[in-house]
């Protein structure tokens, strides 16, 4: 009876999370015999791999698949601003009796050339450490590698969650029997 309970309480807390789960694209590069593909992993099915690349819809036979990669989507890179033109407030400086810019301490304003010898310097160290920072975020590591040469069900299972089908349709009493399987092995 308390297992009943336990089990029904797992499926609903399951059941909720899973509709409150935010669906994430992963991009997966499919190696087969021909060559590769590359695409946002769509859904995965009994025969075939669907990926979206480019907005077309592309079918991949399991039979042919060597290893598939899966990799997160990366956000666009922004690039990092040092310089300090035109990022000074208009009101930051006062003429003083002297007739001279200076700010609220007093101190004088900038010449000319001194902001130019400042800019110079800026976009240079703003083009170095762009130059360093872009490489770095180009980086884009494995989530997670399958070798798909036997076509092993747990590995062709484990690789669908990853696509948006899946995440947005998850197989709840699917998952519902593995974990019941996992508990019975577990007392035993």
């Amino acid at each position: 009876m308390i297992k009943s309970i336990y089990f029904t309480l797992l499926f609903f807390f399951s059941l909720s999370f899973a509709m409150a789960q935010n669906v994430k694209p992963y991009i997966a590069v499919i190696k087969t015999e021909k060559g590769k593909q590359k695409g946002i992993l769509y859904k995965v099915d009994s025969a075939s791999v669907i990926l979206n690349h480019d907005g077309e819809f592309v079918t991949v036979p399991l039979n042919i698949i060597k290893t598939v990669q899966i990799r997160t989507i990366k956000k666009g890179y922004k690039g990092m601003n040092l310089i300090k033109i035109g990022t000074q407030d208009p009101d930051q400086y006062k003429i003083d009796a002297r007739g001279k810019l200076v700010d609220k301490w007093g101190k004088e304003a900038p010449t000319l050339e001194e902001e130019a010898g400042i800019t110079f310097f800026s976009v240079i160290f703003t083009a170095i450490a762009n130059a360093v920072a872009l490489p770095i975020h180009a980086i884009n590591p494995n989530v997670a590698r399958f070798n798909l040469h036997q076509k092993e069900a747990s590995k062709i299972n484990e690789l669908s969650y990853y696509s948006i089908y899946y995440q947005a349709n998850p197989n709840v009493l699917a998952e519902l029997q593995q974990l019941k399987s996992i508990s019975s092995t577990i007392k035993h």
